[in-house]
């Protein structure tokens, strides 16, 4: 074994005939089910809380029934007792524990609670070291050296060491200072080590892949794992190369205690459940599997339904000390949206790999709410007939920029979106963008001393609220509407022409109106069209923020023959109403009879052909499915239609417009909306086949774009909570006052997520029951699964003077009996 200096190690190669007395029981284990990467769980090595002392001692007296005390050797385990000094607590490692007389058995279940260490494994170190858990014949050796610490193979044992609560407590604390420091030791979880097959170093190494922090600290206490010899006798001797301390210790934990690695189900924790916008929850956690370091699915149930998935491949650095600092990709974040207001429950559950079964991480009651939106008007300034109004709108609930409008005298003047930067705001309210900012001047205002109000719209619905409000002066325009005067102005873009049409796209203002320009339209010296050029023009805008972005011209001339036309644009100019020419253009038109051109307008898109997509993919979920994919027709505009067959039967159609940005970048023409994204629900589970068809226009019939299969689950079974016990708290309290008595403690329930029922006695009389739900956020702390709302805080009044007894019951399920959590006494003024 290695020296102290580099290892305080427990006996491995030279205790095979102490090891060999354990008895071999029915649920003996077998060699195939031996991971040497993963001999046993962290949630199996790390529970303090395994075994109680009266259980400990109940598991000595039944393994070694037939034990005597021979005649001038010490006595059995189960009868041992020892005067043990107080020990002080080490920070990060182990708490304090009290001195006094104890038993082996109270010694075990104390130094187990104190560092955190499985009392079951410290059973298993004791008989795996020295066979002193099931030996009839205890000798005072076993008793000096009874964990192995500080007995290196190669070197005499450290006397300082020497006694059993010595022993105990000294592995106890080395574990936990493999654990506290997983990268400090030769051997790391989460990596691949060459670990020795025995102290004579002739004999090799083995590679071997570490899964947790337990299995590395049980090979840096002791580094030799057993090679196949040793393998093929598990309860016997291999060969001269074989080393049995870790095999042993698996071997016995299975035989006394069932799987060390559990049923290989994930283990993992929900960290908090948080609203964070309109109608979103967002989930954090972590989430792993003792059968792969990979990276799990973690699935989100909402009030019973799937909501969606997740991997759990987030770097969680604080998983090392558990998990092994090269294996901390388990952590994971998940926005579940759309939720109506009011309370939802959420449920995490983490998805098993191999051996085991999806695990319950928690279910947790939290209320979706909406905050008001607020707003501001930074400036309200007066003009000639006008009013610019300038400030900043945003809703909590919500990273979209916000609807505003603004009333003037109680009457809408102007509406809008936030579209301006505000880096300012964004830093008071986090999450809720930077977009916040809004500018508008309004026209045609009376003269006189006008209120200006902003409401702001109220995300999820549709109402606007009330934010802010100023008063302001305006006065008469000097001239036309808008205070100034001149000539109408504006742009004739571009004429465009297709099969048998043409696009005309510019934009026009009037410094005096604030009104959108109207237009008229001559094609080849004939008037053809009239109407406003009110299109949404927003580069226009930036230049000229008086007059918006309702200035723009985009009509599409119909019915015109093929051949080459001309085409005039003419702007109204007020307040004469003249008509003014913005120039003529040449425009090429194509006929439907022709043969298609590279560019312009056949049919609707300028471009012939069939079809064109990606049936992309169906993922299968709980009792549904979704299929993605995307499609775009060269012969149309609009959005392709689809059909879906699943196992050969047609369900509802539909259109494929889902945004596809990544599409429309290689097929700008189509804009983004041509994704096909659809969950097919209430499907049974097992495996089902997926086939897509988009229709083909202007055939209109229906080209299969392939066939795939999925498989869809059923929801997870596990219970509520993954776990089990009885109700544990604390009755801490019970305070007198004037007539008064105030009681204070909390309880929580492994078997459930709920609050725990309670029953108070006064003076031996039972009270009104009630539940612990206060805020205990002390509590929560320590215990973050179940939330803050576990509580006891209760207050009676009308006491009478005097000593009065109070007596507190928490329930626990599933029983439903009442556990009594003791009587205090109180004096009531």
């Amino acid at each position: 074994m290695a020296s102290l200096a580099v290892a305080a190690s427990g006996l491995t190669f030279g205790t095979v005939l102490a090891e060999q007395t354990t008895t071999q029981t029915a649920s003996a284990a077998v060699a195939s089910d031996f991971d040497p990467g993963n001999i046993i769980s962290d949630a199996a090595f790390y529970n303090g809380s395994a075994m109680s002392a009266t259980s400990v001692q109940s598991f000595l007296d039944s393994v070694a029934p037939n034990c005597r005390q021979q005649s001038g050797g010490p006595v059995c385990l189960q009868d041992f007792s020892q005067n043990v000094n107080t020990i002080g607590a080490v920070s990060g490692r182990c708490k304090a524990i009290a001195g006094g007389k104890k038993s082996a058995a109270t010694i075990i279940a104390q130094v187990g609670a104190a560092c955190g260490i499985s009392q079951k494994a410290l059973l298993v170190l004791l008989e795996k070291e020295q066979g002193i858990v099931s030996t009839s014949r205890p000798t005072a050796w076993m008793y000096q050296h009874a964990t192995g610490f500080a007995c290196p193979d190669t070197a005499p044992c450290d006397p300082a060491y020497r006694g059993f609560a010595q022993q105990v407590y000294a592995a106890g604390l080395q574990f936990k200072r493999y654990q506290a420091t997983p990268t400090s030791w030769a051997y790391q979880a989460g990596r691949t080590n060459a670990i020795l097959l025995n102290p004579n170093a002739a004999c090799g190494r083995k590679n071997v892949y570490i899964k947790n922090q337990a299995t590395a600290g049980l090979y840096i206490y002791t580094p030799y794992t057993p090679n196949s010899a040793a393998m093929s006798n598990l309860y016997g001797s291999g060969d001269s190369c074989s080393a049995y301390g870790n095999r042993n210790f698996w071997r016995m934990y299975t035989d006394w205690f069932g799987s060390a690695t559990g049923n290989g189900s994930p283990t993992g924790d929900v960290d908090s459940v948080t609203a964070t916008a309109t109608s979103t929850l967002t989930v954090k956690g972590w989430a792993a599997d003792p059968d792969t370091t990979a990276p799990l699915r973690v699935a989100f149930y909402v009030d019973g339904a799937g909501e969606k998935t997740v991997t759990a491949d987030k770097t969680r650095s604080d998983l090392a000390g558990t998990l092994g600092a090269n294996n901390t990709k388990h952590g994971f974040e998940a926005e579940l949206t759309g939720l109506s207001l009011g309370k939802h429950s959420v449920c995490t559950y983490a998805i098993n790999q191999g051996r085991g079964a999806n695990t319950l991480l928690g279910c947790y009651t939290r209320t979706v709410t909406s905050a008001p939106p607020k707003g501001v008007l930074d400036s309200v300034t007066g003009g000639a007939g006008t009013i610019s109004a300038s400030g900043w709108v945003l809703d909590p609930d919500s990273s979209k920029p916000g609807a505003w409008k603004i009333l003037v005298d109680g009457v809408s003047k102007a509406t809008g979106t936030a579209d301006r930067t505000r880096t300012d705001v964004a830093k008071v309210y986090p999450g809720v963008g930077t977009t916040l900012g809004f500018a508008k001047t309004m026209g045609g205002i009376t003269a006189g001393k006008r209120a200006v109000t902003l409401y702001v719209q109220d995300k999820p619905g549709t109402k606007y609220v009330k934010v802010a409000s100023k008063s302001v002066t305006v006065t008469p325009p000097t001239t036309g509407k808008t205070g100034k005067t001149g000539s109408v102005r504006g742009s004739y873009d571009s004429v465009t022409g297709g099969v048998g049409t043409a696009t005309v796209r510019g934009w026009a203002i009037d410094p005096d109106v604030w009104d959108p320009v109207k237009y008229k339209i001559h094609v080849d010296g004939v008037s053809t069209d009239s109407g406003v050029a009110d299109a949404t023009r927003t580069d226009v805008q930036a230049n000229h923020p008086n007059w918006g972005s309702d200035v723009g011209l985009t009509l599409r001339l119909t019915g015109l023959s093929a051949g080459k036309h001309t085409v005039r644009v003419y702007f109204q100019d007020l307040p004469s109403g003249k008509y003014v020419s913005f120039g003529t253009k040449t425009v090429t038109v194509a006929s439907a009879t022709t043969a298609p051109p590279t560019s312009g307008d056949t049919g609707k898109t300028g471009k012939t052909g069939s079809v064109t997509g990606a049936y992309e993919s169906v993922t299968g979920g709980v009792h549904s499915a979704t299929v993605r994919g995307w499609a775009i027709d060269p012969d149309v505009w609009d959005p392709v239609a689809y059909k879906i067959h699943v196992d050969g039967v047609a369900i509802a159609p539909g259109v494929a417009k889902a945004k596809r940005t990544d599409v429309e970048a290689a097929h700008p023409a189509w804009g983004s909306d041509v994704g096909l994204s659809l969950t097919i629900p209430d499907l049974t589970a097992g495996t089902h086949t997926v086939r897509v068809y988009f229709q083909d226009l202007p055939s209109g019939t229906y080209k299969s774009f392939g066939t795939k299969s999925v498989t869809v689950t059923d929801p997870p079974t596990t219970g509520k909570t993954g776990k089990t016990g009885s109700v544990t708290g604390k009755y801490e309290t019970a305070t007198g006052g004037k007539g008064t008595i105030s009681v204070a403690g909390w309880a929580i329930d492994p078997d459930v997520w709920d609050p725990v029922k309670y029953k108070i006695h006064l003076d031996g009389k039972a009270v009104s029951p009630g539940t612990a739900n206060a805020i205990r956020t002390d509590v929560q702390a320590a215990h973050p699964d179940w939330g803050s709302d576990v509580g006891l805080a209760r207050t009676f009044t009308g006491l009478s003077k005097g000593t009065h007894t109070v007596r507190v019951y928490f329930q626990d399920l599933p029983s439903g009996t009442y556990k009594s959590f003791g009587t205090k006494t109180v004096t009531v003024q």
